[in-house]
């Protein structure tokens, strides 16, 4: 079941009319049309948002979809925003954010033992200058 048929069934199940939501979000009537039928690429704030209103968690509208998310921010803005796209890579992007994981403990795990050694040298260089003092 895509996204779009989801946000319809809970809505639905709910008793909720959909001009309740486009009003609750402030969006037209139009664009919660194209949500529903999955012709608009909405970005994560929305999504949320209309979990919100359905009073549901979000993983409940995006499991079992294969989706990717594209995130974009630039020097000139405050945030980010991010598009969600029902595709078939997830599995290579959850593949990808594990290793990504699996790099980063690696690094941390340098990173302190480097600190570690640095502050083994920092008593060192103390001890040196109290002995020379």
């Amino acid at each position: 079941m895509k996204i779009g048929d989801k946000i319809r069934y809970y809505r639905k199940a709910r008793d909720i009319k959909a001009q309740t939501i486009c009003d609750n979000l402030g969006i037209s009537q139009s664009t919660y049309s194209k949500i529903e039928n999955d012709k608009y690429k909405m970005d994560i704030a929305t999504l949320k948002k209309i979990a919100n209103e359905l009073e549901i968690d979000i993983d409940k509208l995006i499991s079992e979809d294969k989706i990717s998310i594209c995130h974009t921010n630039n020097e000139n803005s405050t945030g980010g925003s991010g598009v969600i796209v029902t595709n078939n890579v997830s599995d290579k992007l959850n593949k990808a954010l594990e290793d990504q994981i699996e790099l980063l403990k690696e690094l941390n795990n340098n990173l302190k033992t480097e600190n570690f050694r640095l502050n083994n040298l920092v008593i060192e260089l103390e001890n040196e200058i109290k002995k020379n003092h």
